[in-house]
């Protein structure tokens, strides 16, 4: 079973996606709890992660730029781990677009609005 690793602000959403995901069982999710910098990259090495999915927010450490510096970290660490921003594109659209524009940059491998419902996001993180 691969792994996928949840970093997020908030933990109500943290734990719906992480339940998703093993009801469907194709993905074992790892929660972040702690909120340094490094953990998601300590995270995705100790669990061998295929997939890392980052909420972005205007908190720290969830900013686009702290989120740009993990990001850089994980791809040299753990090229094979897929990466996906998580945001909220009706509270901040300067982020969404910003997340939008690393997809695009193929900085990142998917990004997801946090409106889209937990099947479709279960699904698409398990195509990763």
């Amino acid at each position: 079973m691969r792994a996928a690793v949840l970093h997020m602000q908030n933990n109500l959403l943290s734990g719906a996606i992480a339940k998703y995901l093993r009801e469907r069982g194709e993905l074992m999710p790892q929660r972040v709890i702690r909120n340094s910098g490094d953990e998601p990259l300590l995270s995705c090495r100790s669990v061998s992660a295929s997939v890392l999915l980052m909420e972005v927010t205007r908190i720290p450490p969830f900013t686009i730029g702290e989120r740009r510096a993990v990001i850089a970290k994980v791809r040299a660490a753990c090229p094979e781990c897929r990466i996906a921003l998580l945001c909220d594109e009706n509270a901040d659209r300067d982020t969404a677009e910003k997340v939008a524009d690393l997809k695009k940059a193929g900085v990142i491998d998917n990004f997801f609005y946090s409106s889209v419902s937990g099947d479709y996001l279960a699904a698409a993180l398990e195509s990763m």
